[in-house]
């Protein structure tokens, strides 16, 4: 039994032990992978807020372009068409002249710097993708393409740094990345700053830099600083993670009231087979004595011996009353579970019940003992189960006398109290060290035979008399101290609804 009780804590153990390693290496698969994500996110969101923005300039730019643009046609005498186009550039005018015969096909015409532009602009906007499309398809032609143009607009219309932040901030929210980000702009040519949103003040060790390069000849760059994800990550996880530490405490508590279960079941055991032991020869004793007196009066003939056979069957009376006494409590333990049991209240003189269960211990008793009653008022009743309140009393008065030395000096105090009875047994004995206080009303339970003589008994008796003390609506209470006593303090109430 004790082999395959510690073979089953060790499996559970190793089970539980199991179940965290695999959630703890899931759980930081999960947050790494989830970490890969979020930065994969961000450096989308940057690219797509620098296509976004690009976007927007070339939209500008054609609409600016279409609306400036201004073109004439004049014939003259030779039968020729002059075509001119106009450009405002500040404050000058840019032209462009052609003459044609009157049956030629326009259909090439030339085009200057401004005219590219605006082609360029036209082309862009045709080929423009909404906030959050996946322009990924594109491959590398299409960011060659990008940067192409970032090379053509950026001379005409620079950079606006505060729309790029404002649409990779709205990117970041879609992404679920509440996270605050700074961005500069750089020429790598020279190392040298065109613009920037970083305060002066920012500790960059503190927040993570993503590098994006927007162009190809002139080399220049975003460089953009984000708050660390890591609490974003550990947010996004919260379902996930509260989930997993919600089932990891299940099975902890699982697996701790198994454990506490079975070594309960494991202490009832040894219990129980501790109180058949001593039951066993608690019974076999009285059965003994009056078995040895009974064939002595049959083999010896002594019944003309009046002396002799009183003395012979007032042992067997004793005998058979403790006998009687043992089967009771054992009985009364079972029956107390049952919804039949019942209390039989009448009303009883303490004075009276203690002075014969002091008496009937006397005659028990193979040692001499003292006890000192004393009552407040002289006179005591209450309403109980005499048969309970007896066997509760001389339970503790048994104990006081057994463990004692050999002269146990007992005193029984008992005084009203706003309508409860209160009743103390102290003695002189050994006394009940600490860690066996709160267990010597346990079913079984009988403390260990450290050092000094063993004392019969089987385990039951403090936990009857605590049984029957709370069907009488009771408590019951033990002070002591190792080598000082003990006093068991018993309330009760003086009266009982019937």
């Amino acid at each position: 039994m004790k082999s395959s009780f510690k073979y089953i804590v060790i499996l559970v153990i190793l089970s539980l032990s199991g179940i965290f390693i695999y959630q703890l290496f899931w759980l930081t698969g999960l947050y790494h992978s989830r970490q890969a994500q979020n930065r994969e996110d961000i450096r989308m969101a940057i690219k797509n807020a620098d296509h976004i923005e690009l976007f927007d300039r070339a939209d500008f730019l054609s609409k600016a372009l279409h609306k400036q643009r201004e073109t004439s046609a004049i014939a003259d005498t030779e039968g020729g068409v002059a075509i001119s186009t106009s450009f405002p550039d500040k404050d000058s005018i840019i032209s462009e002249r052609s003459i044609l015969p009157l049956d030629t096909n326009i259909y090439n015409p030339s085009y200057n710097r401004k005219t590219l532009s605006k082609e360029a602009g036209e082309m862009l906007k045709s080929t423009a993708v909404k906030v959050g499309d996946d322009f990924s398809s594109l491959g590398e032609l299409g960011l060659q393409m990008q940067r192409a143009l970032h090379e053509t607009i950026d001379t005409i219309k620079p950079i606006s740094l505060a729309r790029f932040d404002s649409i990779l901030s709205s990117h970041l929210q879609k992404s679920e990345l509440d996270i605050h980000h700074y961005t500069e702009i750089w020429n790598l040519e020279d190392s040298s700053i065109i613009s920037s949103s970083v305060p002066a003040n920012l500790d960059r060790t503190k927040y993570e830099l993503y590098k994006w390069d927007y162009t190809t000849y002139h080399k220049r760059a975003y460089f953009v600083y984000t708050e660390p994800t890591k609490w974003e990550t550990v947010r996004m996880m919260s379902g996930i993670l509260f989930s997993s530490f919600l089932i990891l405490l299940i099975l902890t508590l699982s697996f701790a009231y198994m454990l506490w279960f079975l070594i309960h079941q494991k202490t009832v055991e040894q219990l129980k087979d501790d109180f058949t032991h001593n039951v066993t020869h608690e019974l076999k004793t009285p059965i003994a004595i009056t078995y040895a007196a009974v064939e002595a009066m049959i083999h010896y003939n002594i019944t003309g011996n009046k002396e002799k056979t009183n003395k012979y069957l007032h042992v067997c009376h004793e005998e058979l009353q403790r006998l009687g006494n043992m089967v009771e409590q054992i009985l009364s333990l079972s029956l107390e579970r049952k919804k039949e049991f019942k209390l039989k209240f009448e009303r009883i003189d303490l004075n009276e019940l203690t002075g014969k269960i002091v008496e009937q211990q006397t005659i028990k008793s193979s040692k001499a003992f003292h006890v000192c009653r004393k009552f407040t008022p002289d006179t005591i009743c209450l309403e109980a189960d005499r048969t309970h309140l007896y066997n509760i009393l001389s339970n503790i008065l048994d104990n006081a006398i057994k463990y004692s030395g050999d002269d146990p000096q007992i005193s029984i105090t008992a005084e009203e109290t706003d309508g409860a009875i209160s009743i103390c047994i102290t003695d002189n004995g050994i006394g009940i060290a600490e860690e066996h206080l709160s267990h010597i009303f346990d079913k079984f339970y009988r403390i260990p035979n450290e050092n000094r003589t063993p004392v019969k008994g089987y385990g039951i008796g403090l936990f009857y008399v605590k049984t029957m003390i709370q069907k009488h609506s009771g408590t019951i209470r033990v002070e002591s101290h190792p080598g000082e006593g003990s006093s068991f303090i018993i309330t009760l109430p003086q009266t009982h609804e019937r």
